[in-house]
């Protein structure tokens, strides 16, 4: 038996839980298998934009979504993801992580948001760079709140589990994606949640950039919501059905489909430039491609859309390939929403990867 892992993805409006176990080989995430994996919805206003509110609701929804998973243990891998929490490319000198971690507060505090003094601070190194001054190891600050972190955790332990560690969710999505023919890629992992959108770049099976915009699946809800108003149809129906399909005839569905293209284009030219900015940093190391996850990319559409603004072929991703499956989870009443655990699935292979 492999090592056991279990992770939590606190969204806005859903949390999603999962355990895996690792493979043995080289890489454990070839051949881990997925033990547990369930969800549970977040009623609206226990979290806004990134801030618990009601965190006693929000306990209930991490109860709720661990007796729909039954995973083996109490012990958790936290994901958090807002926009308010900094990664970002930084060179520091070379040194043991322990002491990377200790004075990375002096290597970098000019670089942060806010006060050093204010932030939780980590490091993933991605590569080591030699040069006439020495040895440096280049890789991915993030910085996160405090209270972001702290916020996390307490509602994780009001549900009586116990954190064994933070991570970022880009990770997590990095991790489920960047595995088999991805791995010597340089791929864009592109993660479309309700509220905000996570862009996890990989090159050379590392990852190298990752940014989460404020903008998600529902801003289309809200703007049909407002452009059907006295009509009968459910616009969170419309925005998967019709979605950014500008070739409907019919005068309502083309309606709807503009009403979604104008909603949805902030976002995917804030993922184009995004590219274009890495392109632009990296001379010969430009996303060759675009895997999508997240609720988001069922939306009608929304694939071809940001296809045809970044001029780069855009695929499906599936979390599930290359896992096997215990007997306790059954893989037919997710398949069809598979992407939308990609970084959950992610967040518990955090261990050995």
């Amino acid at each position: 038996m492999g090592k056991k892992s279990v992770a939590i993805d606190i969204g806005e409006t859903v949390v999603r839980v999962a355990e895996v176990e690792f493979g043995g080989g080289a890489d454990p995430r070839d051949g881990a298998v997925l033990h547990a994996i369930g969800a549970a919805s977040v009623p609206a206003g226990v979290i806004n934009e990134g801030v618990i509110e009601e965190p006693g609701s929000l306990a209930q929804s991490i109860k709720d979504a661990f007796a729909a998973a039954k995973p083996s243990q109490k012990n958790v891998t936290v994901g958090i993801g807002q926009p308010s929490v900094l990664v970002r490319e930084v060179v520091i000198p070379a040194q043991p992580m322990d002491k990377i971690r200790g004075s990375l507060a002096f290597h970098v505090e000019d670089q942060l948001p806010m006060p050093a003094d204010e932030a939780i601070l980590d490091f993933y190194p991605t590569q080591e760079l030699e040069s006439d001054a020495g040895t440096s190891l280049r890789g991915l600050l993030v910085a996160a709140p405090r209270d972001v972190v702290r916020d996390a955790i307490a509602a994780v332990d009001r549900a009586g589990l116990n954190v064994t560690a933070v991570d970022h969710n880009a990770f997590g999505l990095w991790r489920s994606g960047c595995r088999g023919e991805l791995l010597g890629a340089n791929v864009a992992f592109v993660d479309v949640g309700a509220y905000s959108t996570t862009v996890a770049v990989s090159q050379g099976g590392a990852p190298r950039l990752v940014r989460v915009m404020p903008q998600g699946g529902l801003d289309a809800t809200k703007a049909l919501r407002s452009a059907m108003k006295g009509m009968e149809a459910d616009p969170e129906r419309v925005k998967f059905e019709v979605g950014m399909d500008l070739t409907a005839t019919d005068p309502n569905r083309r309606l709807y489909a503009e009403t979604v293209a104008h909603a949805m284009g902030p976002l995917i030219e804030a993922v184009r430039n995004t590219l274009v900015y890495f392109a632009s940093s990296n001379p010969g190391g430009a996303v060759e491609r675009v895997v999508l996850s997240g609720g988001g990319s069922h939306m009608n559409g929304f694939g071809q859309a940001l296809a045809s603004a970044t001029r780069l072929p855009v695929m499906i991703g599936g979390p599930l390939q290359g896992l096997g499956t215990g007997k306790r989870v059954n893989r037919d009443a997710f398949a069809a929403h598979e992407q939308e655990f990609a970084t959950v699935i992610g967040l518990a292979m955090r261990s050995e990867k």
